[in-house]
């Protein structure tokens, strides 16, 4: 019995895997821990915005990022980032 064809893209899981690498890599290498490059991050936000910002915030405000930056122009980047960010959540909390 031939399997009906699925119009539908398969989920391509590379995307994750690069994250994971990225996440665990060159960014790790380049700007610390997430936990503690977000920390940084917050710290300098918190005046910025009058009100005081966790380091889940900062990941969250990231994939909106990325998440705006997609829907202006979608590329596998902004998908690799998203991912990579969702991580970074789990990372922090």
């Amino acid at each position: 019995m031939e399997r009906a064809r699925n119009p539908m893209k398969d989920i391509d899981a590379t995307i994750a895997a690069e994250a994971v690498m990225i996440v665990n890599g060159d960014r790790r290498a380049a700007y610390d821990h997430p936990a503690v490059n977000f920390a940084r991050i917050a710290a300098l936000w918190s005046p910025i915005f009058g009100v005081e910002v966790t380091p889940r915030q900062v990941a969250l405000a990231m994939i909106q990022v990325k998440v705006a930056r997609e829907i202006h122009c979608p590329k596998r980047d902004n998908l690799v980032d998203i991912c990579g960010y969702v991580l970074t959540l789990d990372a922090v909390q």
